[in-house]
């Protein structure tokens, strides 16, 4: 479960016990900041929390402030002074974050869960839109949102005069893979909007239940990822051996290819250990819109394998090469099962994020730089003026 999730979760869980809650979301940063955009703490009336919007430095406040809110407000906080002064933590991460912090009632909760839990479940890319703050004028509070995808022809859920233009940037938002705040301005009034890209969980096929297989599968799932086991041996694939996993399917060897249709995942590590069932195998994901394509073995192994699907018939072009990663995982001197399972799942957040994969301490710029697929830094963008939508621009730290 995504901690957007288990964020829409609690709510619920509170809803139902008539509990009021706070929800706090991070809703700008700029500098160096332990989360993002979008990161969510939500506190109960009886003390349970679950989320984060820092590394612990900021809940504490949070919790404190909770009891004297009575409608949504942003709390800012700056770290940029060498000792805090601002608000004198002394954490000297060097960064400015923004938290909304939005009291709900019980019946609120419910409504914000069911919205948070439709949006974690996405099998597509969405764009989150927040308001920060709005003058009176727009007819819309602090907390209100609309969410917009690639399958839904308008956003959602945020009417007003303002609806037109906050759908134009949520759609150069989800287009760029890019968080933002952006503020708004329309004859006369305002309205800052946190443009949120949610990215659906990775899911990921493992394929072949050996005993290596479990740590694979249980630190993909810590991940939160969505892991499916497929193997053709109904007594290594036995649910008892695979809590971890979401979804185990068990087919004959000879039509493995077609169960790879139905795992349904963009990322699959091929480890059966049995060389027929990994030509099987690996024909099925060449066909399939995986965007990774993990082989366990050595190179030659897998120029075997190779050879052998394209007597299938299967096409074999640079495309499908690029998508084929073999020795699986990144090489960080992984030798027992579990370091290895740290390379695979390494090897596969890598390339899901668009990532090389190389130290952070040689990384030049931002860690959080725009890599065309995934949220990063964002601040608010130039006022727009009259009725044209507004240019993003972000500045790296």
């Amino acid at each position: 479960m995504s901690e957007l999730a288990r964020v829409a979760q609690t709510l619920a869980a509170g809803a139902q016990r008539g509990l009021s809650s706070i929800l706090a979301t991070v809703v700008r940063t700029e500098g160096s900041t332990y989360r993002r955009l979008g990161a969510r703490l939500v506190v109960l009336a009886d003390g349970t929390r679950s989320g984060a919007v820092s590394a612990g430095c900021l809940e504490q406040d949070i919790v404190r402030r909770a009891d004297g809110i009575s409608t949504g407000e942003v709390v800012r906080y700056d770290t940029r002074s060498p000792d805090d002064l601002v608000w004198g933590f002394g954490i000297g991460c060097g960064g400015l974050v923004e938290v909304l912090l939005e009291p709900l009632t019980s019946e609120g909760a419910a409504s914000k869960a069911s919205q948070l839990a439709r949006v974690a479940d996405t099998r597509q890319p969405v764009v989150l839109a927040t308001v920060i703050r709005a003058s009176d004028a727009t007819r819309l509070r602090a907390g209100a949102q609309g969410v917009l995808s690639n399958v839904r022809a308008t956003l959602a859920g945020l009417d007003g005069p303002f609806h037109a233009q906050i759908e134009r940037v949520a759609r150069q938002v989800l287009r760029r893979r890019r968080s933002a705040a952006v503020s708004h301005l329309w004859s006369g009034d305002t309205i800052d909007i946190a443009y949120e890209v949610v990215m659906p969980r990775i899911r990921l096929a493992v394929c072949g239940a050996g005993s290596d297989a479990v740590p694979v599968v249980a630190a993909a799932k810590s991940l939160d990822w969505h892991v499916t086991l497929i193997d053709d041996r109904p007594a290594m694939a036995a649910s008892h051996r695979w809590p971890d996993a979401d979804r185990i399917l068990v087919s004959p060897p000879n039509a493995l290819a077609k169960t790879v249709a139905i795992a349904d995942s963009e990322a699959a590590v091929i480890m059966s250990h049995a060389f027929e069932r990994d030509v099987e195998l690996l024909a099925g994901w060449l066909q399939s819109r995986a965007r990774y394509i993990g082989i366990m073995g050595p190179r030659h192994r897998t120029e075997a394998l190779v050879a052998a699907v394209r007597t299938r018939g299967v096409t074999v072009d640079q495309n499908a090469r690029d998508r084929i990663h073999s020795p699986v995982g990144l090489d960080i001197g992984a030798e027992t099962p579990e370091e290895i399972a740290v390379a695979i799942v390494a090897e596969v957040q890598a390339v899901h994020a668009g990532r090389s994969a190389r130290f952070l301490a040689t990384r030049p710029g931002a860690i959080h730089e725009d890599n065309g697929r995934s949220s990063s830094q964002s601040t608010y963008s130039r006022r727009s003026a009259n009725n044209h939508a507004p240019s993003i621009f972000t500045n790296e730290s």
